[in-house]
């Protein structure tokens, strides 16, 4: 299996957004973020301990701490930001919702895989996962106490689109997605939950309606972008073949596989495979027909589509460090 050269820039993207992260995270309050994930991992290991899904396992592969860091440079956006209360409860909310984002996605994994079975463990066998999972409900009572009253608004928005991204995901299973049904897709999971994490920063400063609606484009698109290099980094043959047969098994729509499988018949039935059978010669014979087509080359077109349309939200803010910082971390992917 021969890298491509898409592949390979996605990863190293994917490697300086996580060092600027870590950087900005240390900067801007060090150990908060180390008190969010310790939180965090009691909430999720608290109630009911028979998981079976660890917290590291929940943010295999992501970087827990990019929305707490995005609510804290969002909340010091505005000209005269300074020390923000509520930062931290927001935060969490954003956390929560991601983590029951992850967890759904581990439910409708393979069908006789382990984290699918433990999984809907935790959802209860509930048809909605708002009543069935507590993460959600433990996020909004949170969001009900941040200082701005209009968050948890937006914590119900950012619920709503996320639940219907689900049940839209749950759909794709029934048949090959295309490219615009992945990019539906990641905006209404990924995009929605660093939309949140921007909004409710703003709101915390208090800043105006038209900064609102540049902060949220800005998380969406940062999120879609993000996790657009993710994906494509599973293609590097360099980071070997469990990250692409993890995202195979998570039964998550995937863009590179989509443009893919428009040219490739057989491509949709080899992922399919990958994801029942987790076997290192499909993940093998899946990455080259995949390189092969040039998708990883268009899905990189469309993750700098992302970033630049989030780039450019951001010029429309006032110049402040906190900007040039957010322009920073999206800036990274495409380096």
């Amino acid at each position: 299996m021969t890298p491509t050269r898409s592949s390979t820039r996605a990863t190293s993207g994917r490697r300086r957004l996580l060092d600027e992260v870590e950087r900005l995270a240390q900067e801007l309050r060090p150990g908060q973020h180390q008190r969010i994930e310790e939180t965090l991992a009691a909430l999720i290991g608290g109630e009911g301990r028979d998981y079976g899904i660890s917290p590291d396992e929940l943010f295999a592969g992501g970087v827990p701490r990019i929305r707490p860091v995005l609510v804290q440079l969002a909340a010091q956006s505005g000209v005269n930001a300074g020390p923000t209360p509520g930062t931290q409860d927001v935060a969490m909310v954003a956390e929560l919702l991601h983590a029951a984002v992850i967890l759904h996605d581990a439910a409708l994994g393979r069908r006789e895989g382990l984290r699918r079975r433990a999984a809907r463990r935790v959802l209860h066998r509930a048809g909605h996962w708002l009543g069935g999972n507590h993460l959600t409900l433990r996020a909004l009572e949170i969001a009900r106490r941040a200082p701005a009253p209009e968050i948890l608004g937006d914590a119900l928005d950012a619920l709503r689109e996320v639940t219907e991204g689900q049940a839209f995901g749950a759909s794709l299973q029934e048949r090959t997605p295309t490219p615009a049904d992945v990019l539906q897709h990641t905006e209404s999971q990924a995009g929605a939950v660093l939309a949140f994490s921007c909004r409710a920063g703003g709101r915390l400063a208090g800043v105006s309606r038209p900064a609102l609606t540049r902060l949220g484009r800005y998380g969406r698109h940062t999120g879609v972008a993000f996790q657009l290099a993710e994906d494509l980094a599973a293609f590097d043959s360099t980071e070997g073949l469990e990250a692409l047969t993890r995202l195979a098994v998570s039964g998550r729509p995937v863009l590179a596989v989509a443009f893919a499988a428009e040219r490739d018949e057989e491509l949709a039935r080899l992922w399919r495979e990958l994801g029942d059978e987790e076997d290192d010669d499909v993940a093998a014979r899946v990455a080259e027909r995949v390189g092969a087509t040039g998708a990883i080359g268009k899905g990189r077109e469309a993750m700098l589509e992302h970033v630049w349309s989030a780039r450019r939200a951001l010029s429309e803010l006032p110049e402040t460090p906190a900007r040039g910082a957010m322009d920073r971390i999206v800036g990274s992917l495409a380096g």
